[in-house]
């Protein structure tokens, strides 16, 4: 319930806008209390900021920085532009931070409102400090290099200073003007009127006029001749020529600098067409802000990011942050950054906001971070003492945009497809299952499918539904378009999966952008029924996609529960280090996190290597059996050509016709061995490179008309393991891995039986089967979702398992730990269990590994227990969970691991602490 909450929790604009000139304390002050959710792109862009700003403190390493954040309009683009700048200041106060938003095309007016952000003292002081550091490098150009350090710590404390240098003569000025007109022009095209508004700055009765010139305000006439500076500056190239001088100035003055140009994509596009002159103006900040020294961030939405030039965004590279829609998993940690903000505890749950409630945000909002607080601030509004529900949210959904449910998508579509002159068949399936069949219900060209929103733990049914085979996706006989609509909202992830599986996917969020997507759909489809467009794929092979779909969800999905986790542990201990009252001491356990996850990393490369240099030493034996099998099988057959040739010519003499005839004969009958040896080892593309797995998957795919189980050439096995249909062949492929002796094989093969139909239950006897011959390899049977039972009976075949095997079901089965409850144990693998919360969610050690380890009493578990947790999920020691590196499940293996050896170093810490005082 919400009655602790005094306040609504959640902002009613959405995500945080910033304004132009925030003074460094402003900024530090938002950032201690608006809160702030970390998911990827987040995290990402923080990391950014602090590399440039530990960058900058060190001049020899000294480089600068580009970034780009681009997403939708309220994906979070400008919080965490902002978020990077708190990030910088807390690195270094004097760091120089501008940031503009474009209001349109106007390069001019965005420059005027950008170069008054910083004070004319502050702008002077940096210019005295620029010429010290030019005195400096010059000192060291004429002395030794230690001269250089000398005068930066004396002008470092009263910059001024550096024209007593020059009057005394110990620095000769007009070398150090030279280098500034050289730096000047090197990042200007027009230096000298820089170089002397520069020089007329720190002198007082022109440092007004000169500062007004830089900052583009309007000077008189008179005033302009006396500085020597001409007109106001009024045109884009010197505009940049003023942001690219400014850049060198702060970072020569020493302080870091950073650049923020938001809402790009108003500057690069009018009206939907790209601005050629402002590209070329953004292309030569991207290239001398950085070289300067500078951090650079651009924000644009994904059309601004879409009409920058390929060879811009390669520049950019990995500082490029594409912020997606949030999945269920990032939705939840925003919804609890905020409770946490306002409660008087935090906790880990959304409470007031209740499942159905987060689902119902996230489909309305498409998963748009702006809209989902802007929903759930409304939502708040609507129901302050109670829970916060999918009914609750429809309402207030309504004051924002809305996305059509299905019905209402259904007659959108049919209106859009009548209008056009198409005959569209709308078949009703199971439920509200609704697709479109064009030009009608028999032998369909077109298939348009409607679905409703699908959220990130639904992937592998719901999606797996969508393009099944069954779901009258598909014709056996000919080419079908496929298009799916959902409405409101796909995890991205899915939406990813999904593109590669069908022709167009299409998220109905009730925008504009979609109305625009629907037209160039129908207008498609008018092509593809005019026989004028074919699609490019041919969906009988879906069949087959479906199960590398099903195959890739299941591992992103684990990757994604392992990160959640790990997420949910560091937003906990980060609002411990925030409390005042908590100031944990400091631990070590970060370096030693990394050093594990070094050596885990360094192990599955060693076992990887191990694996596939067993392989291609597997196929060099074949391929040299093959060749001497075959060249002794040509040197018979020659030995018994030539010997019944010299019997047919020595006829005349009966004997030795008849012993070199007989001679013949049995040469003949000694070659059926070696033949018959040949023909079970014969090798194709004998000669064919393997240097990778990717030349094995591509010499795979050539050679699977030729694939069997039983081949001497290990590379023919391996086709056999991708070739073979994991249900009809679900017997032939689970006795091929019991006999298959190459690791590389077998790995194939089990991912192969994994893509079967049948359910974990049913594939127990073999697993135990394989266990006992000591394949692990079909483990991958059970470490996959359970489905197709009655979820009042959870199946007993699985609870019977050993416990080691019972982890797996778990974590494979996150919402249905039932499954994993067997009888209890002093097994190893017990605490593994308890921690995954298949004893309760109150455990001791279900409650550290989601909140954090603090929250779990010294010594409340035995050390001998966590070691033997940990030995039993080591990536490191033989035979341990997570040295089984082809499941899919290993990234939360991974992090169960290490969240024991992090209780082992954390009670090593307590007793280490105890025992010095």
């Amino acid at each position: 319930m919400a009655e602790y909450l005094t306040r609504n929790p959640f902002p009613a604009r959405g995500t945080a806008g910033t304004e132009e000139a925030v003074l460094p304390e402003v900024l530090l002050d938002w950032a201690d209390r608006t809160p702030t959710a970390l998911f990827p792109g987040v995290r990402d862009a923080g990391r950014q900021a602090e590399d440039y700003g530990r960058a900058f403190r060190d001049e020899a390493a000294r480089h600068g920085a580009l970034g780009c954040l681009y997403g939708a309009h309220g994906a979070g683009k400008t919080h965490a532009a902002r978020h990077m700048m708190a990030r910088i200041n807390r690195l270094d106060q004097d760091a120089v931070q501008l940031y503009v938003r474009f209001h349109d095309d106007d390069f001019v007016a965005a420059y005027r409102r950008l170069m008054p952000q910083l004070s004319q003292s502050l702008l002077t002081d940096m210019i005295v400090r620029y010429l010290g550091t030019l005195a400096g490098d010059q000192a060291a150009d004429v002395g030794i290099a230690a001269d250089r350090g000398r005068v930066l710590s004396v002008l470092d404390i009263d910059p001024t200073r550096v024209f007593d240098l020059f009057d005394a003569h110990l620095i000769e000025a007009g070398r150090v003007l030279e280098a500034q007109a050289r730096e000047i022009a090197a990042v200007t095209g027009d230096g000298r009127r820089f170089q002397r508004a520069l020089s007329f700055l720190i002198r007082p009765e022109f440092s007004d006029a000169a500062y007004d010139w830089l900052c583009g305000r309007p000077i008189d006439l008179g005033t302009a001749r006396a500085l020597g500076v001409g007109d106001r500056i009024d045109d884009p190239q010197t505009c940049r020529y003023g942001l690219q001088l400014l850049a060198t100035l702060v970072t020569r003055s020493g302080r870091p600098f950073v650049l923020v140009l938001d809402q790009c994509e108003k500057l690069l596009l009018d009206d939907g067409l790209p601005v050629p002159a402002n590209l070329g103006l953004l292309q030569s900040l991207v290239e001398v802000v950085p070289r300067a020294g500078g951090m650079l961030v651009l924000a644009a939405s994904e059309a601004g990011w879409q009409s920058m030039p390929q060879d811009l965004r390669q520049r950019i590279g990995p500082g490029a942050i594409h912020l997606l829609p949030l999945s269920p998993e990032e939705a939840r940690l925003v919804l609890r950054v905020y409770l946490n903000a306002a409660r008087p505890v935090p906790d880990e749950g959304i409470r007031p906001v209740t499942e159905t409630g987060l689902r119902e945000l996230l489909r309305h909002s498409g998963g748009n971070v702006r809209l989902l607080l802007q929903l759930a601030w409304a939502s708040f509004e609507a129901a302050p003492d109670r829970a916060i529900d999918a009914e609750i949210v429809v309402a207030a959904a309504v004051r924002y945009r809305r996305a059509p449910d299905l019905t209402d998508l259904a007659m959108l579509v049919e209106s859009r497809l009548l209008a056009a002159g198409l005959d569209a068949e709308r078949v009703q399936g199971e439920g509200n299952a609704t697709a479109f069949r064009l030009p009608g219900p028999q032998d369909p060209r077109i298939v348009i499918k409607l679905s409703e929103a699908v959220f990130f733990d639904d992937e592998v049914s719901n999606a797996a539904e969508m393009v099944a085979p069954g779901a009258n996706m598909v014709s056996d006989t000919r080419t079908v378009y496929t298009v799916l609509l959902v409405t409101g909202y796909v995890s991205p992830p899915v939406l990813s999966a999904l593109r590669r599986v069908l022709h167009t996917v299409l998220v109905a969020d009730g925008s504009p952008a979609f109305s625009r997507e629907l037209d160039e759909l129908v207008e498609r489809a008018a092509a593809v029924l005019a026989a004028r467009d074919r699609p490019a794929t041919d969906p009988t092979l879906l069949g087959e996609a479906l199960r590398e779909l099903r195959a890739y969800l299941e591992v992103l999905s684990s990757e994604r529960r392992g990160e959640s986790v790990a997420l949910g542990r560091e937003l906990v201990e980060a609002a411990g280090r925030l409390d005042p009252g908590q100031a944990p001491a400091p631990s070590g356990w970060p370096a030693r996190r990394a050093e594990l996850t070094r050596r885990i990393a360094g192990a599955r490369a060693a076992r990887a290597a191990a694996d596939w240099d067993g392989f291609r030493k597997a196929r060099r034996r074949a391929v040299r059996e093959w060749r001497t099998q075959l060249t002794l099988v040509i040197s018979t057959a020659v030995a018994a050509v030539l010997l019944l040739v010299l019997g047919l010519v020595l006829s005349t003499t009966s004997s030795a016709a008849m012993a070199a005839i007989g001679g013949a004969v049995v040469l003949a009958g000694a070659g059926i061995v070696p033949a018959t040896r040949l023909s079970r080892s014969w090798v194709r593309r004998s000669t064919a490179s393997l240097d990778s797995t990717t030349d094995l998957d591509q010499l795979g795919r050539e050679l699977r008309p030729h694939a069997r189980p039983r081949a001497a050439d290990p590379v023919i096995r391996h086709a056999y393991a991708c070739k073979e249909d994991p249900d009809k062949g679900y017997r032939a492929l689970a006795d091929a891995i019991l006999v298959e002796p190459l690791t590389l094989v077998r790995q194939a093969i089990g991912r192969r039986l994994a893509m079967t139909a049948r359910s974990p239950a049913d594939c127990v006897d073999e697993v135990l089967r394989g266990l006992r011959e000591r394949i692990p390899e079909v483990l991958l049977l059970l470490a996959r979702r359970q489905h197709h039972t009655d979820p009042d009976r959870p199946p007993r075949t699985l609870r019977d398992l050993p416990p080691e095997l019972r982890i797996l079901v778990a974590l494979a089965n996150p919402g249905w730990l039932e499954l994993a409850a067997g009888a209890p144990s002093r097994h190893p693998a017990e605490p593994v269990l308890a921690a995954l919360g298949v004893l309760g969610p109150a455990h001791p050690l279900a409650r550290a590994y989601r909140g954090g380890v603090a929250q779990l009493a010294p010594g409340e578990i035995p050390p001998n227990e966590l070691r033997a947790a940990a030995h039993l999920l080591s990536p490191l020691e033989r035979d341990g969970l997570g040295t089984y590196d082809w499941l899919p499940l290993v990234p939360e293996i991974d992090e169960l691991y290490l969240y024991f050896e992090e209780l082992l170093y954390h009670q090593e810490e307590i007793r280490s602490y105890r025992h010095e005082s």
